[in-house]
Formats: C-alpha cells, sequence, structure tokens
C-alpha cells in the first residue's frame, strides 16, 4: 500500500509537472506539495523494518527470528525512519486541510 501510494504521488507530480500551467496554479502547489509529503511519509512505511537496528532483540529469543534477518540498520536510519515517516504523514494532512479550505473558498465563495 505504501509503495503504490509513492508511485501514485510519483504520478501526480509527474501530471502537474507536464501541464500547462505547472506550478502556477494554487491547486497545482498544493498538490505538488502534498505529493512531496506523501512520498516521504510513504517510502518510510515501506521500508518497515528495514532501518531498524539489529541488537534491539536478543538471539536466544526465537519467536523474532524473523525480524533479525529484515535488519540492517542502526540507530541513525531507525529514527530517521520514524522522523520521515511521522512529519511526511502530518505535512500530508496539512496539505490535505488546505485543499479542503482551498475548494471551500472557490465553490462557496466563488473565488479563483
Amino acid at each position: 500500500s505504501a509503495s503504490l501510494s509513492a508511485v501514485s504521488s510519483f504520478v501526480i507530480i509527474y501530471i502537474v509537472l507536464r501541464s500547462e500551467t505547472k506550478l502556477s496554479s494554487i491547486y497545482h502547489r498544493i498538490m505538488f506539495a502534498m505529493s512531496i509529503a506523501d512520498i516521504l511519509g510513504s517510502v518510510a512505511i515501506a521500508l518497515t523494518t528495514l532501518p531498524m537496528p539489529n541488537h534491539l532483540l536478543n538471539e536466544e529469543d526465537n519467536d523474532f527470528m524473523w525480524l533479525l534477518e529484515r535488519r540492517i540498520g542502526n540507530t541513525l536510519t531507525c529514527n530517521s525512519q520514524g522522523f520521515f515517516q511521522v512529519s511526511g504523514s502530518v505535512v500530508m494532512f496539512v496539505y490535505n486541510g488546505s485543499l479542503c479550505i482551498y475548494y471551500a473558498c472557490v465553490i462557496a465563495f466563488e473565488m479563483e
């Protein structure tokens, strides 16, 4: 799901940058920024356990051995993943709210 979201956001960026108005439209700027934020959050989610440090679990705990095989990161990569996941998601929701406000102004107040 996260990979599909990132690919879809890349498609939106491609469509916005290939359009005639490019980033001169408020709508295109909001969609562009929301797609960038979504890519950051989605890629962090798609990486799942890869950036996690390998030393967090005891090797004697056989129930979680499958997790140890999928961890190749360290503390810095784990913290970076958390930062990009949270900040990308929060920024995307903020831009989604601004898109709602934009449409409310366009439709209800007939602004352009």
